[in-house]
């Protein structure tokens, strides 16, 4: 998750869509053949995601789980994807976006922030180090060409993890598509309540609004911040008091 910039490379990355195959059973053979294996990937998740962050410093003394996480990413290039029914795949691109993150820091361990990895800042959102069936993807076509293009849903901007203090926190389990609609709402109310999302000085009368909201405010119905984030809050936030924007912090979101 980073600034919206054009891009016009993304315009090229096209939609994948579930075959049409003449029999039901072709299909379902088709779907059993393709289905994603997210048994490692979660196991990983479980031992190494935590409400404050990621354990990254023990996930990288760990070279069975270093070499766990490239295994998975392998066997995901592999993924025959346009057999896939949509919120699979939708659920995969999100998945793929956070494991290539994960990833991305290992390869560049020790890390104090990911925009510093690369000659320029922000390097490498633009880094083409993706493998996905015969593509080459960076991080922004996953997530700003795929995602938010083919699959658009405002609730993925808390879904995908830029490994990075003021991101919207890495779920410790993997995206299915099963519960996938439950497990974007979650995901967006644990935000929207927490003070990543908006911090309220009733004194002063301000609210200090994620600068996410700002990037990509066209993704989110009303005119107003809160007017998003209030859905999925229990104390609504008022839109009558000034509002500021919270630095964003891209230092690493680590955990002990």
């Amino acid at each position: 998750m980073r600034p919206r910039h054009s891009n016009s490379r993304l315009a090229d990355l096209g939609r994948f869509r579930p075959a049409r195959l003449g029999a039901t059973f072709l299909l379902a053979a088709s779907l059993a053949s393709a289905a994603v294996d997210y048994d490692e990937y979660a196991r990983l998740l479980d031992t190494y995601a935590t409400e404050t962050g990621i354990r990254y410093e023990a996930w990288a003394a760990d070279e069975a789980d270093l070499a766990a996480l490239e295994a998975v990413l392998e066997d995901w290039a592999a993924v025959d994807l346009p057999a896939l029914p949509e919120p699979a795949q939708k659920a995969f691109y999100i998945n793929l976006y956070n494991a290539a993150m994960l990833q991305a820091v290992f390869d560049h361990w020790p890390l104090e922030s990911v925009k510093d990895i690369g000659a320029l800042p922000f390097s490498i959102f633009k880094d083409d180090f993706i493998r996905q069936g015969d593509r080459r993807l960076s991080l922004d076509d996953v997530e700003k060409g795929i995602l938010l293009k083919d699959y658009f849903d405002p609730r993925i901007h808390f879904a995908v993890n830029c490994a990075s203090e003021s991101c919207p926190p890495l779920r410790a389990e993997p995206f299915v598509a099963a519960r996938l609609d439950a497990q974007l709402e979650e995901q967006t109310r644990d935000f929207a309540r927490s003070d990543r999302a908006a911090q309220v000085d009733h004194a002063a009368k301000r609210v200090a609004y994620s600068e996410l909201l700002q990037w990509y405010d066209g993704d989110f119905p009303g005119e107003h911040p809160a007017t998003y984030l209030n859905r999925y809050r229990e104390e609504a936030l008022p839109k009558d008091y000034a509002i500021d924007w919270i630095p964003y912090d891209w230092s690493l979101n680590a955990a002990e």
